[in-house]
């Protein structure tokens, strides 16, 4: 009975494991944002395309994800990603590799998705309400396009022990939720790139917040 007790009291515990919350922010380098205007393309907003009104450019980090990668069995957390807005959000994806990952179109028009030297992939038109599913091997990243519209971009970043994706704002901010306590790598991903990295312990009972990242050239992931 003793031995019973205990076995149920282990259940118990496992199954009350708390989930936390973490939250930073980022902040850019001269050297990361520095660019001509030559080297700067032409976003939808800019000029008139038909589906969508011109807005300003904003200068937000709609290109950023943060990611959490660690040992974790469970499905990723908060890894969905969509055409909103005339382009990818976030334009960077990153799923955990061997799975797939859905790219929703919350749009008002056809999206198509082509993802440049991922075997397997076909582009097809989705319209609104639909997705495309992408099979994520082993490798990477992969540039993202949009057959339909030429000003959409993206990149698509294979991660093995991915965790979990939080966007960032146009402020610079990102939070995580419902991550379970633990040891895990904070990383920033910019386009094909990961620009910072970081170590950090998730507590029990109570939100992480973390020091502002400088996202710098890339490095490993």
């Amino acid at each position: 009975m003793v031995g019973a007790g205990c076995a149920a009291a282990v259940l118990v515990a496992i199954g009350g494991v708390s989930a936390e919350s973490i939250e930073g922010s980022v902040k850019s380098s001269p050297s990361t944002d520095a660019r001509s205007e030559s080297e700067q393309r032409d976003h939808y907003w800019r000029v008139w395309n038909g589906a969508l009104p011109e807005q300003r450019d904003k200068g937000n980090h709609d290109d950023v994800l943060a990611v959490l990668t660690g040992k974790f069995t469970g499905p990723p957390i908060g890894c969905k990603f969509r055409f909103r807005g005339g382009a990818l959000d976030p334009s960077t994806l990153a799923a955990r590799t061997g799975t797939q990952v859905r790219v929703e179109n919350r749009d008002g028009f056809t999206h198509e998705l082509a993802v440049e030297g991922l075997p397997g992939f076909t582009p097809l038109e989705a319209g609104p309400g639909k997705a495309r599913v992408i099979s994520v091997p082993a490798g990477g990243p992969w540039e993202l396009s949009d057959r339909i519209y030429g000003h959409v971009d993206g990149h698509l970043h294979s991660m093995r022990e991915l965790v979990a994706c939080a966007s960032v704002t146009a402020s610079g901010k990102f939070r995580f939720d419902n991550v379970p306590p633990g040891p895990y790598s904070l990383r920033i991903l910019r386009g094909a790139e990961q620009v910072a990295v970081r170590r950090v312990t998730v507590p029990a009972g109570k939100t992480l917040r973390v020091d502002p990242l400088g996202m710098s050239k890339s490095r490993r992931k």
